[in-house]
């Protein structure tokens, strides 16, 4: 009820000293008067708002009445029923829906033990590297095995074929088990092709042919194979890419034969057949770190700079970059 008078009180007083200073005779005694009943009229407004501010105002009366009468004086009238709206309408008005981007959840019980940070895995080939050779805990040996199935094929076999030799019976079998799943499933896809170009006819036998090159390529460059069959998959994917280029030149045929031939150790050769990829429209940046590599092994180092330096860097592959700066 009393801030009902105040409100009428101070409209009355704001009301009043404007009339007043528009009369056509106001003057400088009108002037004061206004200041003096719009001081009045603030201050009641001031009294009305201050308890309708949230508790963290209320608790600071002096500072929230100041900056509330300074406020509204600064602006005459307009300022007290633009602050009088702008409080009744934030503090009163319901707030607007919004969706909210998540969802909130139970606190989780704290488990009964702590995690063991050092039980966990670092998937990375030195940090498995480094499991394997100095953890102690078989499971932890065991889980650094699993955690190669998220690697690229040869850096995973690199690993499983290091495990071959650990003191554990488990880790051994597992690694072997590993190696000999990835091995046959390479085998039985040879298998396979091998099989449907008894059947083929010409044409399809070119792509089968080409594909069945590529899977003994990768028997051993995976290293997969070891020794004698080593040497015979390299040999058989030498003569298919060579019947396949007599065939029908192809440049990515010339490059996968040059690194054949370059893994047989047969340098002359597999220099003639990267350039014959570069000149089959093979693009330079795949070829010329092969040439490159032709050149270290004959020893001689300004052909390795010369061919390294043919292309821009940041056309090489990413894993290539590193090795090419050194040299250039």
């Amino acid at each position: 009820m009393a801030n009902s008078w105040f409100a009428l009180l101070a409209l009355a007083l704001e009301t009043g000293g404007v009339t007043g200073l528009l009369s056509p005779t106001a003057g400088n005694l009108e002037l004061a008067a206004y200041l003096i009943a719009h001081a009045m009229a603030c201050a009641l407004l001031t009294l009305i708002l201050l308890p309708l501010m949230p508790s963290r105002y209320r608790g600071q009366p002096i500072t929230t009445g100041v900056f509330l009468f300074t406020l509204q004086f600064a602006i005459p009238f307009i300022g007290s029923v633009g602050l009088v709206l702008g409080m009744l309408l934030a503090l009163y008005l319901p707030r607007s829906s919004r969706d909210i981007p998540w969802q909130e959840g139970d606190i989780p019980e704290l488990p009964f033990q702590p995690i063991d940070m050092d039980l966990q895995v670092v998937y990375s080939q030195g940090g498995l590297r480094q499991v394997l050779r100095e953890a102690i805990d078989t499971d932890k040996r065991l889980k650094a095995l699993m955690a190669t199935r998220q690697m690229n094929d040869r850096d995973a076999i690199e690993i499983l074929r290091e495990a071959l030799k650990d003191p554990s019976d488990d880790v051994r079998l597992l690694a072997y088990s590993m190696l000999e799943q990835k091995e046959k499933t390479l085998a039985q896809r040879a298998g396979t092709l091998q099989q449907s170009l008894q059947s083929a006819d010409d044409l399809t036998s070119v792509s089968l042919q080409r594909r069945l090159a590529q899977v003994w390529w990768e028997m051993a460059y995976l290293g997969l194979a070891q020794g004698g069959l080593r040497q015979y998959y390299l040999d058989s994917a030498g003569k298919l890419l060579r019947r396949l280029v007599a065939r029908r030149s192809q440049h990515n045929d010339w490059r996968l034969l040059g690194r054949v031939e370059l893994a047989l150790g047969n340098i002359d050769n597999a220099e003639e057949a990267f350039r014959s990829a570069l000149a089959g429209g093979s693009s330079p940046e795949l070829i010329m770190p092969y040439l490159g590599e032709v050149a270290y092994l004959r020893r001689d180092f300004d052909q390795v700079r010369q061919h390294l330096s043919a292309c821009p860097l940041e056309r090489f592959h990413p894993a290539n970059r590193p090795v090419i700066k050194s040299w250039l």
